[in-house]
């Protein structure tokens, strides 16, 4: 009894001497310890480039130590988050996914962050972040995350593969029928053991289309999908019409489509800028990139995680927010960028001389941002219960590609969808 009551004191003694305890109050003076959830959600090496910045951090002050967590992909991520937060043991500070951001406010699990945005400057501090990324932010009138992790879909292609079937190796698709007349020319270069194009399973990359088709996916309050309209039969025209004339694989998944595009195995890639540096590392060929091939809306949406204050108290998230201050500020959203291939979020960012140079050894890294400046923008797919649709919407267009029948495979999807937000709707 006397060695157990030893053990116990010892242990209160250590967490109080490092003003941390897991869900316990903490020391109002000394520095604080913060948990950082992050995922890493497209191929590379992006886990190693967080924990060198977060090093860094950690190195720049005394403050705050900042505790950086690999937790998955985007959506085991946010399943951690939510059960730490709802067993008591919450991360302080996380990058998630931005659309989940319905189900973190409905939970009470994420602070606001307008206070601290006023205290930086106002609207002379948040301006300089890409008006793009900053709508998935808002909500209800207040601000509750910060991009850093951001994204937009992209168009690669193997520019040797053009030269070789004497395509422009400088003119990429513009339109659906483009994609459909350069898949043919490389069908008939390369004959049937290549995919000339790949748009793999990814709910992220039916969006578009759909809106490129005309539709809208989901409603501005997150509340209700439209699965079974004309606009996704046309979308599903669209990537079905690829794969019966053998121009794509029916069924490809995320990972192994960009393994596939650097092996030489498909030509052309519906893809996540977050994917560039690792793409343009790997391949062994010119590697090309263009805005998303367009149909009757030339529109695209941005993707990718923020940064997200958990609830616990005032000084850890002050703290918290110094954590993210320093990491997206415009010379590391720049590094960040570079590293990593993801948009740098401030438009401050692309001024840096860092930057600049980066663009002229490497081209490729402006498309996306020129993409978010020329092109229409929309916001990810966000909902409540946003994972859970998000897995219905792989499992639908999976099935369709398939083979499954798009008519009857709407429906369904579109009840199920219903039953998931009926206690939601108002």
């Amino acid at each position: 009894m006397k060695k157990k009551l030893l053990l116990a004191c010892l242990i209160l003694v250590l967490a109080v001497s490092t003003g941390w305890t897991r869900g316990g109050a903490e020391e109002p003076t000394g520095t604080v310890y913060l948990r950082f959830y992050y995922p890493v959600g497209v191929a590379g090496d992006h886990a190693r480039i967080m924990e060198e910045m977060v090093r860094d951090f950690n190195a720049s002050q005394d403050d705050v130590f900042v505790e950086a967590i690999f937790s998955g992909g985007y959506r085991e991520t946010m399943e951690r988050a939510q059960t730490a937060f709802l067993s008591g043991n919450a991360p302080e500070v996380a990058v998630l996914d931005a659309p989940a951001t319905f189900d973190l406010i409905e939970m009470g699990a994420i602070a606001p962050v307008d206070d601290y945005i006023e205290a930086e400057g106002g609207d002379a501090y948040i301006s300089r972040f890409l008006s793009g990324f900053m709508e998935i932010a808002r909500l209800d009138g207040q601000t509750w995350s910060i991009p850093f992790q951001r994204s937009t879909p992209l168009f690669y292609y193997n520019k040797d593969h053009f030269r070789a079937a004497g395509l422009d190796p400088d003119s990429p698709p513009r339109t659906w029928d483009d994609v459909y007349s350069y898949s043919q020319t490389l069908a008939e270069h390369f004959g049937p053991d290549h995919w000339p194009v790949q748009v793999p399973i990814n709910f992220w990359l039916l969006k578009p289309i759909v809106l490129q088709a005309g539709g809208q996916l989901e409603s501005d309050d997150g509340r209700s999908v439209a699965i079974d309209t004309p606009e996704m039969r046309e979308a599903f025209d669209y990537l079905n019409g690829l794969v019966r004339r053998g121009y794509m694989a029916p069924i490809r998944q995320w990972a192994p489509s960009v393994s596939d595009f650097i092996a030489g195995n498909v030509t052309m890639l519906y893809n996540s800028t977050g994917s560039l540096t690792h793409i343009e590392n790997s391949s062994d060929f010119e590697v090309g990139t263009a805005f998303l091939p367009v149909h009757r809306r030339q529109v695209v949406i941005e993707g990718g995680g923020n940064f997200f204050i958990f609830n616990t108290d005032q000084r850890r998230q002050q703290a918290a927010w110094k954590f993210i201050t320093w990491m997206t500020n415009a010379e590391n959203a720049a590094r960040w960028s570079i590293r990593s291939g993801y948009v740098a979020v401030r438009e401050d960012s692309y001024d840096l001389p860092l930057y600049r140079e980066h663009v002229e050894r490497t081209p490729n890294a402006i498309t996306a941002f020129h993409q978010l400046q020329q092109v229409e923008i929309e916001r990810n797919f966000m909902t409540y219960q946003q994972a859970q649709l998000a897995e219905l919407l792989n499992e639908m267009k999976e099935d369709i590609l398939g083979g499954a029948d798009v008519d009857t495979t709407l429906r369904e999807a579109q009840r199920a969808a219903d039953a998931i937000l009926a206690r939601f709707q108002r």
